[in-house]
């Protein structure tokens, strides 16, 4: 085996972070785009919980997941969840395609059906129960990828108490949203001494985050998106900390396009994953075409230019789940603009 020296051996390191950018344009380049419904439909016939965007199974997304699953006629998501559900540190999306039932979250109830949505709050227990005769389809986006390279990942789950990190600690540990528990308010401020002042506010900010994740919005029923003229055509915002969510990654919209004409074309510094919620069309990111058909999925390169055409007689619905917020908070978001939409 070759032996580096010190040179050579910290010299590569230098030139990967220098190389990085580039070879990431070829992995993107390189990137499955489009997972069509028949193909994840027969290995829901398998298994009831298939991951579809996922980069353990190659997809080159580094920040958010997707995943199918179904749930029986009048049963539970967990089939042996009792009480709790299961927890975790990341923020998750669900969407739900058909059927009905309801959802126990921190406590409260929601009543959900198709076209629903639920934001689940960081670190809050949750479970899913499927109230009527068919089954249960929805899919669900989480920030699992980006708390996994963070090294912050933590999934309690109430089937496997020998993996949990901090529910064993007692009651107070199981009811708080802060991983370890936030511990007592105490301001901590000493008159005069602003270090004393900064380090007050570092200890506090975990029982404020708790406080805000109580107060998020969690249900959004179909009914009442709004859907308004925008440079991309008609939009909603779903999951938005400007309309009342308490998200610091995950963000939704969902994009309504006539029959015969197409979206804006744009491309951002973000990961995107997309559901196609009714109808048909096609995509063009950068020089390729993707045909889809409803209920495909379409998974968007980072800062490659898409644009979206209705090519079928109804309206075209697609939900867009997005980790702007995400690269928001880190000071990275870029959006640009090209073409606008023919319909607005």
């Amino acid at each position: 085996m070759e032996v580096k020296s010190i040179k050579e051996r910290h010299t590569e390191l230098t030139m990967h972070s220098v190389k990085f950018a580039k070879d990431e344009q070829g992995r993107r380049k390189g990137q499955e785009i489009l997972f069509k419904w028949p193909d994840i439909e027969k290995q829901l016939g398998e298994h009831k919980h298939i991951y579809v965007v996922d980069a353990r199974l190659g997809s080159n997304n580094h920040t958010h997941r997707l995943w199918y699953d179904v749930i029986p006629p009048h049963t539970e998501e967990g089939q042996e969840w009792r009480t709790l559900g299961h927890r975790h540190t990341v923020e998750a999306i669900i969407y739900f395609l058909k059927g009905h039932g309801h959802s126990i979250i921190d406590g409260e109830r929601y009543d959900w059906g198709p076209g629903d949505l639920l934001s689940v709050p960081m670190f809050s227990w949750h479970r899913h129960i499927n109230d009527g005769d068919e089954p249960v389809l929805r899919i669900a986006s989480t920030t699992g990828p980006l708390s996994l390279a963070l090294g912050q990942a933590v999934y309690e789950d109430e089937r496997y108490p020998e993996f949990w990190i901090y529910a064993q600690e007692g009651e107070d540990a199981r009811k708080t949203l802060i991983p370890g528990g936030g511990g007592k308010l105490d301001n901590g401020k000493i008159p005069g001494n602003r270090t004393a002042e900064l380090y007050a506010e570092q200890v506090a900010f975990a029982m404020h985050e708790e406080q805000l994740r109580r107060k998020s919005k969690v249900l959004v029923k179909q009914k009442d998106l709004v859907f308004e003229p925008t440079a991309m055509g008609k939009l909603a915002y779903v999951v938005d900390p400007r309309i009342g969510f308490h998200s610091k990654a995950l963000g939704v919209v969902m994009a309504e396009i006539p029959a015969g004409k197409r979206s804006g074309a744009h491309r951002h510094l973000y990961d995107e994953i997309n559901l196609i919620v009714g109808g048909k069309g096609k995509v063009i990111v950068e020089d390729k075409e993707f045909n889809f058909d409803t209920l495909d999925v379409l998974s968007i390169p980072v800062f490659q230019w898409h644009q979206y055409f209705n090519t079928g007689s109804e309206p075209l619905r697609i939900l867009g789940i997005n980790t702007r917020l995400a690269m928001d908070n880190l000071g990275l978001s870029l959006t640009h603009q090209g073409e606008h939409a023919d319909y607005v």
